[in-house]
């Protein structure tokens, strides 16, 4: 929220610099995110028109002649309005303007114009502005506006956080000033002038919606007129980001600004008989809005009406026919408590962020409508002109009271860890709003509704605490017993295979636990955990597998131009298992892309097999034994995916991913994916490592290439040639060649083995009687050719 200090000031007399109460409310827990400097710089001053003549050289310009209250200076204009005797702001050289221009004497067809006479948009004072402004207050020629106007103030950017809708209004954050400083709150004034026409005659109103809307008060005022608004309050809404419309629309946000409490003005005349009935809406009912878009309502929309047509969707905005204009010459003013849930609902099904419904959804005090429509009044009143009518018609249907807490001195000194005496507490509680009154033990505190956040004991020691000031509290370090180890033996286990992972060439990816229903069910087949209350649509339910996390930041990146990732996390899953929900904690890898991206000699692309090595090296590290079964899954591309074991345990799945993954997520390129089971590979781990006795003497290693059907379970091979003798220490792949001389559909697929004896030297011989019945072995059993007879 952007609140200037001056106005501040206004509240609260204190002699703080502007970074001082930035400082001070920041240390309090209002977070002053930036003190904002205006650009504006140098020397503004009112001046004065002397004489007004045409461009020698341009009918579109005039040359001025414009009186500072010391000299005479020329300036040229295209405003044709200005005249003779008209006030006006006048920059000079070397000052900078709102938008950061810096004024300069130039030659414009000849003539030099040594100043210039200001707009509202270069005074920061305005959006966008198509001719000068015109003075009409009392003020003396020579003034200087900068500080007249207070142009050159300060503003804070402070972080209100959603349990503090007191301090979206400037009398909230000046009270927080108030209670710091120890000076008095000085309330903006609420005296205005009443006729003796009762409002009753006027304005009726008519509660239908009970729950969207336990109050409404309406007020009715006439014979106002919409014009320009004084600059004073220009600068206040520009200073919080709102721009001047007339002045009675201003009026409205002004009062919202100051008070925190949103507030609305209808054109009475566009009012049925005064009449106001507020109601919910009905499903597919259609409304046209402020913002010229029409809208179809839910059903679950509080609607303003006057019993034949839509005024306002309560809380969030007005419809377009309802509105203030110029003609406007009667109003009836609304000021209402709405269901913060409901507010919070109706935006977001209807996408709109108005300054009302950021209020109304965060909870404002339903008990200071008295004071906000007065305030409302009174500030028409001083703007537009007007006279209001006597009282106004305030319906209360559910009354919210304020809460009472009960606080402790001994909780009081145990959690903040100091005695604060008596009289500094109840000052602070009293500087808040708070009613105390003593008790035995403590205070019985009775908690004004404009703050809903506080509801405990701990709560009103955190108020204390923050005002008091926790850098009052003396520091002292903690004693706390070591009672544990360190970590845990599963914990070093998780932290063992991050760091594998990592040296393996992977990124680590922290993703959320939860993902999309429909898009669980379309990619994987499978029905996911739902949450009850889930946080939207794209969320409504607990991943069933870490790859949907996982293929998010690969889509992520590859919409980046980042084409070679490889990603891991370690998280939990969640998947229903015998009827009940079952939490599994499981290792996610997924990769794409160039298998070396830092060597642009290397074409080589991630495959099955790179994801496979993966699975070997951490085999190799943690001391356990993967088996790799083929098998067909939902979600793999079929011929590419495989289930993993661990002792007969089914452990985890791997495989390229379907091409369902790719058309939903829009990128291109093989995705391959591999799920582990961390628990089980923990608890069916070796805690040491077997290591074998080395021999002495050398190895004899032979390869042989078979031609191999394209589908091929080499594992099958592989493990054949493992069990063929004792004296083989290695088997594994060399080589796969599909090409020429080579059938289709057939793959070339060259195998090698190392034998070695432990005790002696073996001969050619009997290595090779040995490996050509092996593969002898395995040309009859698994029907294959060798490719080199």
């Amino acid at each position: 929220m952007l609140v200037a200090t001056e106005w501040l000031r206004e509240y609260v007399d204190i002699d703080w610099t502007d970074e001082e109460i930035a400082s001070k409310l920041t240390i309090a827990g209002l977070n002053v995110a930036n003190v904002i400097d205006s650009p504006i710089r140098g020397k503004i001053a009112c001046g004065i028109v002397h004489e007004v003549s045409p461009h020698p050289c341009s009918e579109k310009l005039h040359v001025c002649k414009v009186f500072d209250g010391d000299s005479v200076h020329t300036t040229i204009t295209s405003d044709m309005n200005i005249c003779k005797g008209t006030k006006v702001p006048v920059a000079f050289p070397g000052t900078t303007l709102s938008d950061g221009r810096i004024v300069e004497a130039m030659d414009i067809k000849g003539i030099t114009s040594e100043v210039i006479m200001c707009s509202l948009q270069e005074l920061g004072l305005e959006e966008k502005s198509e001719c000068v402004y015109q003075i009409r207050e009392e003020i003396p020629v020579g003034t200087d506006l900068i500080r007249y106007w207070k142009l050159d103030g300060k503003v804070l950017d402070i972080e209100i956080t959603p349990n503090r809708p007191d301090c979206l209004g400037v009398i909230g954050v000046a009270r927080e000033m108030a209670v710091l400083s120890g000076r008095p709150l000085k309330k903006p004034s609420v005296d205005y002038t009443e006729s003796d026409k009762p409002v009753n005659d006027m304005v009726s109103v008519s509660i239908e919606d009970v729950d969207g809307c336990p109050r409404y008060c309406a007020a009715f005022m006439e014979s106002v007129k919409a014009v320009s608004s004084p600059v004073w309050m220009r600068r206040r809404l520009m200073s919080a980001g709102i721009r001047p419309i007339n002045s009675i629309v201003d009026a409205a946000n002004y009062v919202m600004l100051e008070t925190g409490h949103p507030v609305h003005t209808f054109d009475y005349s566009k009012i049925s008989s005064g009449r106001i009935v507020v109601r919910k809406a009905n499903k597919s009912e259609r409304v046209l809005l402020l913002d010229e878009r029409e809208y179809s309502l839910h059903g679950i929309e509080t609607l303003i009406t006057d019993g034949e047509k839509v005024l306002a969707v309560g809380g969030v905005m007005g419809t377009a026919d309802s509105g203030v204009s110029d003609k406007t010459d009667s109003l009836l003013l609304e000021v209402a408590y709405f269901n913060p849930v409901r507010i919070r609902k109706t935006s977001r099904s209807m996408n709109i962020k108005s300054d009302a419904s950021y209020r109304f959804e965060r909870g404002v005090d339903p008990n200071d409508v008295d004071f906000v429509m007065k305030r409302l009044i009174k500030v028409i009143e001083e703007t537009s002109g007007g006279v209001a009518a006597r009282g106004f018609v305030d319906k209360y249907v559910h009354k919210i009271p304020p809460r009472t807490v009960f606080l402790r001195d001994s909780k009081l000194s145990r959690i903040l860890g100091i005695d604060i005496d008596q009289s500094s507490v109840e000052h602070i509680l009293s500087g808040l709003d708070f009613v105390t009154e003593r008790i035995t033990d403590g205070w019985k505190v009775l908690i004004p509704t404009f703050r809903p956040d506080i509801s405990i004991e701990e709560d009103l020691i955190e108020e204390v605490g923050r005002i008091y000031g926790y850098e009052k509290i003396e520091g002292k370090m903690l004693r706390i017993p070591v009672k544990s180890t360190g970590f845990g033996e599963l914990q070093r286990f998780r932290k063992k295979i991050n760091q594998l992972l990592i040296a393996s060439g992977f990124d680590e990816s922290i993703n959320l636990s939860f993902c999309s229903s429909s898009v669980v069910k379309k990619l994987v087949k499978m029905e996911p955990v739902r949450l009850k209350n889930p946080l939207s649509e794209d969320m409504d339910c607990l991943r069933p597998s870490l790859v949907f996390g996982l293929i998010d930041s690969v889509a992520y990146n590859l919409k980046r131009q980042l084409r070679d990732v490889k990603l891991f996390e370690i998280a939990k899953v969640y998947n229903f298992e015998s009827g009940t929900v079952c939490e599994r904690e499981k290792i996610g890898l997924v990769m794409t892309g160039k298998l070396n991206e830092d060597d642009y000699t290397d074409y080589r692309t991630v495959s099955l097999l790179n994801l496979k090595g993966v699975l070997d090296e951490l085999a190799s590290h943690l001391s356990v034994q993967f088996e790799v079964a083929e098998k067909e899954m939902p979600f793999f591309v079929p011929g590419r995916s495989a289930e993993i074991f661990l002792n007969d345990k089914s452990v985890g799945v791997m495989g390229m991913l379907s091409g369902d993954f790719n058309d939903f997520y829009d990128f291109k390129g093989d995705v391959y994916f591999m799920e582990l089971d961390l628990q089980v590979i923990f608890e069916n781990r070796r805690i040491f490592k077997q290591i074998g006795n080395l021999s002495s003497f050398p190895s004899v290693r032979r390869d042989i290439s078979l031609l191999a059907p394209v589908g091929f379970n080499c594992g099958k091979i592989v493990s054949h040639l493992k069990q063929s003798s004792e004296y083989v220490e290695k088997v594994g792949v060399s080589d796969i060649y599909r090409g020429k001389d080579i059938p289709q559909d057939v793959l070339s697929i060259t195998f090698y083995v190392v034998y070695r004896a432990p005790d002696r030297s073996l001969t050619d011989e009997e290595v090779n009687d040995l490996f050509e019945k092996t593969v002898s072995e395995i040309e009859t059993r698994f029907n294959l050719k060798r490719r080199f007879s």
